[in-house]
């Protein structure tokens, strides 16, 4: 096994390099610069029963359990946007000591810290999505967690520091860090998912999205009242170290990756010049713009609704403490997401078939996004005018749960709006399109309108405790209104996701791939095999679908 000399001068161009064209030929089985391939040395080693420690590891991690691993990823990454909502009064004291600033000012500032970080994300994601044809897309994964790590032991050291511009920078960071995973991860599981099973592994997938948010609620309030908010970031810090080292070794290929590895300089030239094809074609798609802006207004209303969450809580007067109103929401939002999103999946799938085309993946998908999406706001609006603490939480969990019910479908009907080669930058586009209308302006925007119509609503500091402004109780009117103008955006959604299906024949079909690439669902087993790159000549009862 080669790998890149230890005392070498460090040119990081030429190393970066060296090192992805080793990742290549490892992945792909060939001999590139005298590199054998992992299928080489499986082969020899499986003769003799001596498989060596990396090959154990890519045995091990079967695309099942690959998929099972992104889903604890997923965890830590939504885990860490849960931190600053989770403390708001913490953070909200840090930053009007820090920079001193008004005390009607806090909740914009606090804004800003959720914005930057979704902003950083959207630019990285499309360098990430042009990144998988040029490098291993493992390997930009990896390298995309590493720089998540940095960035959180980043954010953590502003607390001692006393720098808001310290935190900043590292919010800013770990967006960049973040982007790379979130590209991947969903063709990665559209790939390798079992037959009738994708949109319901998408939606487990997904699921892990409200489990680390809400988690993270609970775990800020928690750690951050009991250590101080910096543990909260250094503590996710070390748990993902461990994916990073994985995501580095595995040799996964997404199917649709058509560069050969032999030549960097040419796959970096190819990938150059179809990344204008491919925004081209997909910018053009009506069904991608539909699905995109309705997926930017849903994700503003829920990034609004988990920024401010525990405010409005407490703002109702439904709640005493912060710590309190942090617990109770993380829990209906775990719970909602936790039941709704995979069922979401798993209707779609039902309903859909195991066989299905990609017409009727879409219309299911399509289906169950509008109609969701229109009954969840129906309950959230509810919710938002009950004066007791049971009918509020049992319509509020309701309405979050029928919102996570399309999140898998949304997903899917993003990459069957696309070709399937050019999945990855059309997540990232996509991913684009929803923070640039969604939930970048949305803390920012709720927080600006809560400051003007609640303006007794932020911290105050009494008995050394910092806590909600007691005045508060005044402008619960203001509060309510807050909420009630951040939940009707879900019109839109509604309204965006409603016109494929009310005009199918112009807005609703689905991409046709012009190298006519074959779907997984068709059963095509040599094509599988093919793409479960990094284990040589494997049995087929060793194959994906049997390990899965």
């Amino acid at each position: 096994e080669t790998s890149v000399p230890l005392y070498r001068p460090l040119n990081l161009g030429a190393t970066i390099m060296t090192v992805s064209h080793s990742y290549r030929a490892l992945s792909e089985g060939g001999d590139g610069d005298g590199v054998e391939g992992y299928g080489h040395v499986l082969r020899d080693r499986r003769k003799v029963g001596e498989l060596g420690w990396r090959e154990r590891l890519c045995r091990f991690f079967t695309p099942m359990r690959t998929i099972w691993m992104f889903v604890g990823v997923n965890i830590l990454n939504y885990l860490d946007r849960g931190i600053i909502p989770g403390a708001p009064n913490q953070f909200q004291s840090f930053i009007r000591n820090t920079i001193m600033i008004d005390e009607n000012q806090e909740s914009t500032y606090l804004g800003i810290l959720q914005s930057v970080f979704i902003a950083s994300y959207s630019l990285a994601v499309i360098a990430a999505g042009n990144l998988v044809h040029k490098y291993p897309p493992f390997l930009v994964m990896g390298m995309g967690l590493a720089i998540w790590c940095v960035a959180v032991f980043i954010s953590g050291a502003a607390q001692g520091w006393g720098s808001f511009w310290l935190l900043l920078f590292g919010r800013t960071l770990s967006g960049v860090g973040e982007a790379s995973f979130q590209c991947i991860a969903p063709a990665f599981i559209e790939d390798f998912s079992p037959p009738g099973q994708k949109v319901l592994m998408l939606g487990i997938f997904f699921s892990s999205i409200t489990v680390g948010t809400a988690g993270g609620y609970a775990y800020s309030a928690v750690i951050s009242t009991s250590w101080g908010w910096a543990w909260s970031f250094w503590l996710e810090g070390v748990a993902m170290i461990p994916f990073v080292v994985i995501c580095c070794l595995l040799p996964f290929k997404l199917n649709g990756d058509n560069s050969n590895g032999n030549n960097v300089r040419t796959a970096s030239n190819h990938a150059s010049v179809s990344l204008s094809k491919e925004v081209s074609t997909i910018m053009t798609s009506p069904l991608f713009i539909n699905i995109s802006i309705g997926y930017s207004a849903y994700c503003a209303v829920l990034a609004g609704l988990s920024t401010f969450g525990p405010i409005f809580f407490q703002g109702l007067q439904l709640f005493d403490s912060e710590r309190s109103a942090s617990l109770h929401f993380s829990a209906i939002v775990a719970l909602a997401g936790v039941i709704g999103t995979p069922i979401g999946g798993y209707i779609s799938d039902r309903l859909a078939g195991d066989r299905a085309t990609r017409d009727q993946i879409l219309d299911t998908c399509l289906k169950i996004m509008a109609g969701s999406s229109l009954a969840g706001l129906a309950f959230a609006l509810a919710s938002a005018y009950c004066q007791s603490k049971g009918p509020f939480l049992f319509l509020m969990g309701t309405a979050i749960m029928l919102l996570f019910l399309p999140t898998g479908c949304c997903t899917m009907a993003v990459m069957a709006s696309v070709p399937s080669n050019m999945r990855a930058t059309g997540v990232a586009l996509s991913i684009l399109i929803m923070h640039l209308f969604g939930d970048v302006p949305s803390p920012v925007a709720v927080g600006w309108l809560k400051d003007r119509l609640a303006p007794r609503c932020n911290t105050k500091s009494i008995d050394g405790q910092e806590v909600l402004n007691p005045l508060c109780v005044f402008d619960g009117d203001g509060i309510r209104l807050t909420l009630v103008i951040c939940l009707s955006y879900l019109a839109v959604t509604v309204l965006f996701w409603t016109v494929p299906i009310l005009f199918p024949d112009t807005c609703g079909k689905p991409a046709q791939d012009p190298d006519q690439f074959q779907s997984l669902n068709n059963g095509d087993l040599g094509k599988r095999k093919d793409s479960y790159r990094g284990l040589g000549d494997v049995p087929d009862k060793e194959m994906p679908v049997a390990a899965a």
